[in-house]
């Protein structure tokens, strides 16, 4: 991976990897500009919609940063500016490059946006598809996962952990699944780096609820709280505990 380079059209700022576009545009991050291209290979629906889109040296997966609760419906997509560094745009990009480069498996940051307008700012991330992949919550809805899944899954996150990122929304759909058996993590806006130990216990937590919950909703949904064990083995071997 290449270090990543500054650019800017008018109001808009880029961070991105050269090696990717030798030139990137605000066009780029509009999904208007691949749809004209005929480029969208599928669509996903979560706070907003993400874009699946065709690129000659990968392809690609174009998110544009949205608020959440009861904000989100006030404000949408409008964010503070606090200077571009700490921007969400800015700073997942940097994380998912650095964690990258410890061997974590994560997506390749690609490209982070930010079109400031006075005092507030709105922004986009490209990263690259993670190929003949699924997110491991729509595995469990079509059947069961092996216990060497599980375990593999608890040592991932383990590594994570032991290069102290806190995952902030680590939940079954933000694991993914590949035809090999490997398994990656997705989606660190608003994640960081933390110092201490306890709230690895809250990461860890909080992706038990999540299945727990999609348990609840969906009665057919291949999983047992058993398979929660192998999951903590995996963690536990990879930690040395």
């Amino acid at each position: 991976m290449s270090a990543l380079t500054y650019g800017y059209q008018d109001d808009h700022h880029f961070l991105f990897d050269p090696s990717w576009f030798t030139k990137i545009e605000a066009r780029h991050f509009a999904p208007s500009y691949w749809l004209e291209q005929g480029a969208v290979l599928g669509q996903a629906q979560g706070r907003g919609t993400t874009y699946f889109v065709r690129y000659d040296k990968g392809n690609l997966v174009l998110r544009h940063y949205r608020r959440g609760g009861i904000p989100g419906k006030l404000l949408t997509d409008q964010y503070l500016y606090p200077g571009l560094e700490h921007t969400r745009p800015w700073r997942e990009l940097k994380l998912l490059s650095w964690m990258q480069s410890q061997g974590l498996p994560v997506p390749t940051p690609v490209a982070a946006h930010v079109h400031r307008s006075g005092l507030i700012y709105r922004g986009d991330i490209l990263l690259s598809m993670i190929p003949n992949s699924h997110d491991l919550h729509r595995c469990l809805c079509e059947g069961a996962v092996g216990e060497d899944i599980w375990q593999e899954v608890g040592r991932v996150i383990a590594k994570m952990h032991a290069l102290q990122v806190c995952h902030s929304d680590l939940n079954i759909h933000n694991l993914m699944l590949d035809d090999s058996g490997k398994i990656w993590l997705i989606d660190f806006d608003r994640c960081e780096k933390r110092q201490g130990q306890g709230w690895k216990k809250d990461n860890l937590a909080r992706l038990k609820r999540s299945l727990e919950k999609e348990q609840g909703r969906m009665p057919d949904y291949h999983w047992q709280a058993q398979q929660w064990s192998s999951l903590m083995a995996g963690y536990n071997e990879q930690t040395g505990c």
